[in-house]
């Protein structure tokens, strides 16, 4: 894809999450806040937009991943990466050696050896299959699935903020992507990532203005900041550049201003 493309591409989805937004936020009926009685329009603009924020993860950047890797000739899967339905004991206690090892920082993990470790566990499945598998409970799940030659890649994207309950559970989340995903393919190929959508930090890097620096999140094997996804996804360098243009063409131009002055409107 050429820079055109992808910021059409960008436009598009920004503007259907606003719209799709927009209307579900118009059909709630408001609820009452103590607020209202002293400063009603801006405690209103403050739960909107918190509540966009909020959204963006499944509104926008879940779908601009999947739209943009599939110009780029990735196979989306929408589908969910199913866990066992029993988690096998030897995995089980594998996955909980791995995540306590990680969070003390004892040294015998890091990102690449957990990959392996869980892969390595899996191999008994060759033979061995498992029957049963189930939807995975809420928080372990994949927000985006890619594939191209053969491998599998594992995507969830993720607040630019995180605290340390996030980033230990970001851990969780990935190690069981490798549990779930060669516990039924233990053949196959699987990379997963945390993303991290943009970079809040003006004056350093994201890592270095994350809390503990991102521990027990290993940055870049476990999780990719801004470019290290969006260039990925579109096979196109400086890709988070075309989506900042993008929102301030939008506001230049006001094409959703309509939209968003009946949403913000008293």
């Amino acid at each position: 894809m050429n820079e055109y493309e992808i910021k059409e591409i960008v436009k598009n989805t920004i503007s259907i999450s606003i719209k799709n937004f927009a209307k579900k936020s118009l059909k709630k009926k408001p609820k009452f806040q103590i607020l209202d009685l002293l400063i009603p329009r801006e405690r209103k603009i403050r739960s909107i937009v918190g509540g966009l924020e909020g959204s963006l993860g499944t509104t926008l950047w879940e779908p601009l991943g999947k739209a943009l890797a599939q110009g780029n000739g990735f196979n989306v899967i929408n589908e969910d990466l199913k866990c066992p339905s029993i988690m096998p004991s030897a995995l089980a206690n594998t996955i909980s050696s791995i995540i306590e090892d990680r969070i003390q920082e004892s040294g015998q993990y890091n990102a690449k050896s957990s990959h392996d470790a869980i892969k390595r566990v899996c191999q008994i499945y060759k033979n061995n299959r498992i029957d049963n598998f189930k939807k995975p409970k809420s928080g372990r799940g994949v927000d985006i699935w890619l594939e191209k030659d053969g491998v599998n890649y594992f995507f969830d994207t993720k607040t630019v903020q995180p605290n340390l309950s996030t980033l230990t559970g970001c851990l969780d989340q990935v190690i069981n992507w490798y549990a779930f995903y060669y516990s039924q393919y233990p053949e196959g190929k699987a990379e997963g990532r945390i993303v991290f959508p943009y970079n809040p930090s003006i004056d350093m890097s994201f890592w270095e203005g994350v809390i503990g620096r991102g521990k027990p999140l290993e940055p870049f094997e476990e999780a990719w900041v801004e470019d290290e996804f969006w260039d990925f996804c579109s096979g196109h360098e400086g890709t988070y550049k075309i989506i900042t243009e993008a929102f301030n063409e939008i506001r230049e131009n006001g094409e959703l201003k309509e939209v968003l002055d009946d949403l913000l409107a008293e």
